[in-house]
This record gives C-alpha cells, sequence and structure tokens, in this order.
C-alpha cells in the first residue's frame, strides 16, 4: 500500500472520486508512533500502518484536505491537528467535513509534532527534519519532476481553469516569488506534495528555474 520515500517516511495516494486528480497522503514513523498527513481514505489504512508503529496523529496542511481525518480520529482514537485558516478560504464542502472531524487541534506557524509549521498564503506548510515540504495545495510535482504552482497545477476545465485565467501577471510573478523564498527560507530539498507527484531531492534547483 505504502511506497517508500525513505526510512521512516511512505506515501500512498488514490483518485479523487470527486475531481480529477489524484489525493496523496504521507505518513511518518516515530519512535512515539505513526503521523498521518493529509490522508486520503484507503482500505486497510490503519492496519497497514499499524505494522510500523502504533497510531499516533493525523496533522493536516489545509482544513481542505480533510479525507480520512475524521475515520482516523474516531476509529484509530488518535488526535487531529489541523491549521489555522481563514473559513472564507476553504471549500463549503469541506467545512462541512471539518466539523464531521469533532474534537480537533488548532496550529499556527512555529512546531508541531515535529514538524516546523510555516504560513504561506491562506495555507501552512510543513517542514520534516530531513528538509522535506509537505505542501497542501499551493504546489505539486508532475510526471516529468518539474515543479507547478497554484493554481497552474490544477485539472485543466471547469470550474478551477478560472482561477488560473482570472490571475494577473503580478499576481502570478509574486505567487513565483513567494514560494522561492519559502524554499529558500526552508531550505527543504524535496516536496512531499498532497495531489500530483513528490520532487525528491532536487527542489532548490525546480524552484530557482520558476
Amino acid at each position: 500500500m505504502f511506497t517508500s520515500i525513505r526510512d521512516g517516511a511512505f506515501s500512498w495516494s488514490t483518485t479523487d472520486p470527486a475531481d480529477d486528480w489524484v489525493m496523496v497522503g504521507h505518513l511518518f514513523v516515530r519512535k512515539t508512533g505513526v503521523v498521518f498527513v493529509d490522508p486520503p481514505l484507503v482500505p486497510g489504512l490503519i492496519d497497514a500502518a499499524a505494522k510500523f508503529g502504533k497510531p499516533e496523529a493525523v496533522l493536516l496542511t489545509t482544513q481542505n484536505h480533510t479525507r480520512a481525518a475524521a475515520f482516523l480520529r474516531k476509529r484509530a482514537g488518535i488526535p487531529a491537528y489541523l491549521p489555522e485558516q481563514d473559513p472564507n478560504s476553504v471549500d463549503p464542502r469541506e467545512a462541512v467535513k471539518v466539523k464531521g472531524i469533532g474534537d480537533f487541534e488548532i496550529y499556527r506557524a512555529g512546531s508541531v509534532l515535529g514538524f516546523r509549521a510555516y504560513k504561506s498564503g491562506s495555507e501552512h506548510v510543513l517542514l520534516t527534519e530531513e528538509k522535506e515540504l509537505l505542501t497542501g495545495d499551493i504546489a505539486a510535482g508532475d510526471r516529468k519532476g518539474n515543479l507547478l504552482l497554484w493554481p497552474d497545477w490544477y485539472t485543466q476545465g471547469p470550474p478551477y481553469d478560472a482561477y488560473s485565467k482570472e490571475l494577473k501577471d503580478s499576481e502570478r510573478k509574486e505567487i513565483k516569488e513567494a514560494f522561492k523564498a519559502l524554499v529558500k527560507r526552508t531550505r527543504a530539498g524535496s516536496l512531499l506534495a498532497s495531489h500530483g507527484h513528490d520532487i525528491i531531492g532536487n527542489l532548490q534547483a525546480r524552484a530557482s528555474k520558476l
């Protein structure tokens, strides 16, 4: 079920039933247990993860990625951590699911479960001790290893292509410069994306070419 990224870090994916893209989750094995980040729900997820250790927590990079958070919190009995987020930036469909999670902790920029959290626009990104940057919707890799930023990686067609068409050149430049600054600031070497493909080992070079 899981694809190894490195020792103690794994990914898995499944097709989003509502949109034409792939949802990707990441799992980290700690001494204290297993932490899920932006986890898509797939059959046997808890049993498969438990082979690496006791489920410890589920962590989201954006409240738009409720995914399996409610299931894991209730079925595995683990806490959920969601970022502080402007309610206006949460998809109305996800807002209902956020309530379904039940009790959860809110995190802000700083430290959370051994990750370093940074605010980026209306979202948060997480940095691992191995200098891997976990992003929600702001960045993704494509099949060729190229780095794509929001909203250009979105599926072509309504309603998502409207985001790109409405962007001015100045706004597009601002998005690129902000992400390049984030990558440089964090010294991240890899991108672990919640959609699309990861970029392993050459994130600095990819970001510099934006």
